[in-house]
């Protein structure tokens, strides 16, 4: 049997919870590709591992009798890629950050040049992701922080530190006035809306507070790149309905931002994994995020 750590990671987790959808949302996969996953578990392992119907998901016999050494294997894995990702990264001084693209363009230049300043060595690795794609970097150890917003789940595996918090406003083009001053769910229904594609952190905020309110959110224009929302905003093509910081509007000819009293606001912090060493360097950037935090909170 050549099962690998992450096979022997969806078995556990599966076992663990046996629900398919819990387990996909865990992993951030389809349920579709976590059936063909577990599939090939079982025809790695030679045996099927657990007993599915449309109603219910139990562990085999099979499956019972290997799920202990397969959690021990697990946290054999798991604590030896920390040993290895720790000495490694603070032998040759590196930290590894996945943000959102706009924090990515706006956060961490500052946060580069405060590590400069300290550790001159340093080196810094930056992915801008969504959030999903973040915090999935993060439990892959592909990065060592997450910095992106909190969603309505609270990752038992993560631990989260809030840097600010900022509300949703209107861009919209300078040839207009601005359509409203205080949040109405009703209002704002009616205005030509862009927001991101469904399934992005902030698409998800926004659908939350509007059906808090009894309202549905139906957007105009669905897109996922904040660039191509920005341009069509430059073009008087619609109102975009995001968080302050998405769109760095002072840099962009024809587009005014407009804050709405009563805004709902969301949450930015960063994640780093759960019960886990931080050497010098890295302690040194999550004092250096909490600083940047602090000074975009207190920005008027």
């Amino acid at each position: 049997m050549n099962l690998s750590p992450r096979q022997l990671r969806i078995f556990v987790l599966l076992a663990d919870s046996l629900s398919f959808r819990h387990t996909a949302e865990r992993l951030h996969v389809t349920q579709p590709t976590l059936s063909r996953l577990v599939k090939e578990i079982e025809d790695i392992a030679g045996a099927r591992l657990f007993e599915r119907t449309t109603r219910m998901v139990r562990l085999s016999r099979d499956g019972r009798d290997i799920l202990e050494t397969a959690r021990r294997l697990v946290a054999q894995h798991d604590d030896g890629m920390r040993e290895l990702t720790q000495r490694l990264r603070e032998r040759h001084q590196r930290v590894s950050i996945a943000a959102l693209p706009t924090l990515a363009a706006s956060l961490l230049p500052q946060l580069i040049h405060k590590l400069r300043q300290q550790a001159p060595r340093a080196q810094l690795e930056v992915r801008d992701s969504i959030a999903g794609e973040a915090l999935a970097l993060l439990r892959e150890r592909r990065v060592d922080v997450a910095i992106t917003a909190r969603g309505d789940q609270r990752p038992a595996d993560l631990l989260y530190e809030e840097l600010f918090s900022e509300p949703f406003v209107l861009f919209h083009s300078a040839e207009i006035a601005a359509p409203l001053r205080h949040w109405d769910t009703a209002k704002l229904g009616r205005l030509p809306l862009i927001s991101m594609l469904p399934g992005t952190s902030v698409r998800e905020l926004t659908e939350s507070v509007f059906r808090k309110e009894a309202q549905r959110f139906e957007p105009m224009y669905s897109l996922r790149d904040l660039g191509a929302i920005a341009r069509f905003v430059q073009a008087n093509c619609g109102i975009a309905l995001l968080p302050e910081s998405a769109v760095d509007y002072s840099v962009l000819r024809g587009v005014r931002k407009t804050r709405l009293k009563n805004a709902p606001t969301r949450s930015i912090g960063l994640f780093i994994r759960q019960g886990e060493p931080c050497g010098r360097l890295l302690q040194s950037t999550l004092q250096a995020l909490r600083e940047l935090g602090r000074a975009r909170q207190h920005e008027p």
